[in-house]
C-alpha cells in the first residue's frame, strides 16, 4: 500500500509541480474614468452621482463605415495589404515559437536503429591474475561479429520541479497571444488609413469642382473685360487684373489634380492593386460615409484596444520569465531511458532474450556560477519593470487619443456651422456684387473680391468636412476598431486563440 501512496504522491508532483512565477497582479490603469471633455459636461451640469456608461451596441468596421465603395476597398487591402502580410507571418511565427516552447513539457521519444559489423584483432591485454595483476599479452584468435540494434527512448528529459520548462513555455504563449494583438491592431491600422486616404480622396475631388467652378467663372469675367476693354469701358489695369484671376484659378485646378493622383497612388500601395472600375468617378461628398460613435463612452473601453492587450500580454510574459530566472537557481533533473532489442544477427533481433534496456537520471545544480544567475534574475525584473511602464504609457496614450477626438468632436460642429453660414453670406454677397457690376454701380474689383472670399470659404468648408470625417476614423481606431461585447475582440475580428497550457499552473 505504500508504494502506491509514493507513486501517486510523485505523479501528482510531476503534474502539479511549484512554479517560481510571481503572482501576476494588473496594474491600476493611470487614467481617469472619463474623459476630460465629459467630465466638463457631468460638472457643469449636475453634481449628483453620474450615472452609470451606457452599454455599448456591437459594431465591427462593417457597420461603422456604411459607404459600399470604401468597404469595398477596405475589403480589398485586409486581403492584400503586404504590412498586413507581414504582421500576419510574425504571428504565425510567435504562435510556432509557443508550440516548440510547449512541446517541451513533455519528453520526445525517439525511435532509433543501427546494424554494424566489428572486427577485434587476436593480441589482446589483460591482467594475468585478476584486476590487480600484471598484465600480460593474451594471443587469441581475431574474431568478426554483427551487431543489429532496435529502441525507443528518451534523453534528458527535464523533470520540470521548480516550472522552468513552464515558465518559458507561459512566457512563449503571453508574446504569441500578444503578437496576435499586434495583428489586430495592424488591421485597424490598415483599415484605417484606407478610409483616412479614401475621404482625402473625395475632399480632393470636391475641391477639383470648387476649382473648377471657380475657373469657369473667373474665364466668363475675363472675357467681359476684354470686351469692355476693347470697347473703351474699362482700363487696361482692371482687364489684366481679372486675366490674373483666370492664371490663378488654373494653377488652384492643376495642384487638386495633382493631389488627387497622389491619393489614388496611396490608395493603390493600402489595397495592394490597383483601384477597381469606377473608382475614378467622384462621388457625393456630403453623402453619410462613417457611423457616428456614441457619447458616454468609459475610459474602460481602453482595455479593448489591441495595442494595450498586446502591452499587457508582454507584461504577463515579463512576469513568467522572472519564474524562469528564479528557478535556474535549483537543481535540474533530467531522466534518460531506453527500451528495444540487441542481437548479432538480424533474424533473431526480436527473438526471445534479445530485449534490452536503460535507464538513468541525472542531477544539476549550480555551485558557482560567479553571480550569473542572480544577475539574470535582476535582469528579468528590470524587464518586468520596463514592462509595467510600457503598459502604462499605452493606456496612458490610448486615453490621450481619445480624449483629443472627443475633443475635436465636440467643437467642430458648431465650427461647421459657422463655416456653413460664412459660405451662404459669401454666396450672397457675390450674387449681389455681381448684379451691381452689371448695374455699373461697383467696379470688377469688388466682384473679384467677393468671389475669392466665396472660394476661400468653400475650400474651408470642404477642409472642415474632411476634419470631422478623419477624426471620426481616429475615433473609431483610438477606441479600438469598434465593439463587439468581449476583451479583445476589435474590429469585428476575434482575438486569435492561442493553445492551452500543459497544465493549470502554468498559467
Amino acid at each position: 500500500m505504500k508504494p502506491l501512496i509514493v507513486a501517486a504522491s510523485l505523479t501528482t508532483c510531476l503534474l502539479a509541480a511549484c512554479t517560481m512565477e510571481p503572482t501576476y497582479q494588473r496594474p491600476s490603469m493611470p487614467v481617469p474614468n472619463r474623459y476630460p471633455e465629459q467630465a466638463r459636461v457631468t460638472q457643469a451640469s449636475t453634481t449628483a452621482a453620474p450615472a452609470p456608461a451606457p452599454a455599448m451596441p456591437e459594431l465591427e468596421w462593417r457597420d461603422f463605415f456604411k459607404d459600399p465603395a470604401l468597404q469595398r476597398l477596405i475589403e480589398i487591402a485586409l486581403d492584400n495589404n503586404r504590412d498586413l502580410r507581414i504582421a500576419a507571418a510574425n504571428m504565425a511565427e510567435a504562435r510556432a515559437g509557443y508550440g516548440v516552447a510547449r512541446a517541451n513539457l513533455f519528453p520526445e521519444i525517439d525511435l532509433q536503429g543501427y546494424a554494424g559489423r566489428q572486427r577485434l584483432p587476436g593480441m589482446t591485454q589483460q591482467p594475468s591474475n585478476g584486476l590487480l595483476g600484471p598484465i600480460q599479452n593474451n594471443r587469441t584468435t581475431a574474431a568478426s561479429f554483427n551487431t543489429f540494434q532496435a529502441q525507443a527512448g528518451m534523453t534528458n528529459y527535464e523533470l520540470d520541479f521548480f516550472g522552468h520548462q513552464r515558465a518559458i513555455a507561459h512566457e512563449s504563449g503571453k508574446l504569441a497571444e500578444a503578437s496576435a494583438a499586434d495583428y489586430q491592431a495592424a488591421r485597424i491600422a490598415v483599415i484605417g488609413e484606407v478610409a483616412n486616404a479614401y475621404l482625402a480622396l473625395n475632399a480632393d475631388r470636391a475641391l477639383l469642382q470648387l476649382a473648377q467652378q471657380t475657373l469657369a467663372a473667373q474665364q466668363q469675367h475675363a472675357q467681359v473685360m476684354q470686351n469692355a476693354f476693347r470697347d473703351g469701358g474699362v482700363s487696361e489695369f482692371d482687364m489684366r487684373r481679372s486675366q490674373t484671376q483666370v492664371n490663378a484659378a488654373q494653377v488652384d485646378v492643376e495642384d487638386v489634380q495633382t493631389r488627387i493622383a497622389k491619393d489614388i497612388n496611396g490608395i493603390t500601395v493600402l489595397i495592394g492593386q490597383p483601384l477597381p472600375a469606377g473608382y475614378g468617378t467622384p462621388s457625393q461628398w456630403q453623402a453619410p460615409l462613417l457611423t457616428d460613435v456614441p457619447a458616454g463612452l468609459p475610459s474602460s473601453l481602453l482595455d479593448r484596444r489591441p495595442d494595450v492587450v498586446a502591452a499587457e500580454d508582454r507584461l504577463r510574459a515579463a512576469n513568467a520569465d522572472i519564474g524562469r530566472a528564479r528557478a535556474a537557481f535549483f537543481p535540474n533533473i533530467a531522466l534518460t531511458a531506453a527500451l528495444g532489442a540487441l542481437s548479432g544477427g538480424l533474424s533473431n533481433l526480436f527473438s526471445a532474450g534479445s530485449l534490452a534496456w536503460n535507464a538513468g537520471a541525472s542531477a544539476t545544480m549550480p555551485l558557482l556560477d560567479w553571480g550569473k544567475n542572480k544577475n539574470e534574475l535582476s535582469a528579468s525584473k528590470a524587464r518586468y519593470t520596463g514592462a509595467t511602464a510600457a503598459y502604462e504609457g499605452t493606456v496612458q496614450q490610448a486615453f490621450r487619443e481619445v480624449a483629443d477626438a472627443l475633443a475635436v468632436r465636440d467643437h467642430i460642429v458648431p465650427e461647421l456651422k459657422a463655416q456653413q453660414e460664412l459660405v451662404d453670406q459669401s454666396q450672397r454677397v457675390y450674387g449681389i456684387s455681381q448684379v451691381r457690376f452689371k448695374e455699373g454701380m461697383d467696379d470688377y474689383i469688388a466682384t473679384q473680391d467677393a468671389q475669392r472670399s466665396l472660394y476661400a470659404a468653400q475650400q474651408k468648408l470642404v477642409g472642415l468636412q474632411l476634419d470631422q470625417a478623419v477624426n471620426q476614423v481616429n475615433l473609431y481606431k483610438a477606441l479600438g476598431g469598434g465593439w463587439n461585447g468581449g476583451r479583445g475582440q476589435t474590429a469585428g475580428v476575434a482575438r486569435a486563440p492561442s493553445q492551452p497550457p500543459a497544465t493549470a499552473s502554468a498559467r
